[in-house]
């Protein structure tokens, strides 16, 4: 594996698990209530975001590594 996935691999498996953790405490403590409509379309809209940025980053890689 060339050492520029293992880099991608980490920020995305333990910042996952970090984002994971505060978007399960904000729910935990009642921060955010996703019966309401707002802090539903905010937390949808947090998650897409960080899937997005994993995408965006593995092209970014991609293209970084058989360049």
């Amino acid at each position: 594996m060339h050492e520029g996935w293992v880099t991608y691999l980490y920020q995305f498996i333990i910042g996952g698990l970090f984002f994971a953790a505060g978007l399960v405490y904000v729910v935990k403590v009642k921060a955010a209530d996703l019966k309401l409509s707002e802090d539903r379309k905010w937390t949808i809209a947090l998650i897409v975001g960080f899937f997005g940025l994993a995408v965006v980053t593995a092209v970014w890689t991609l293209l970084a590594i058989n360049s």
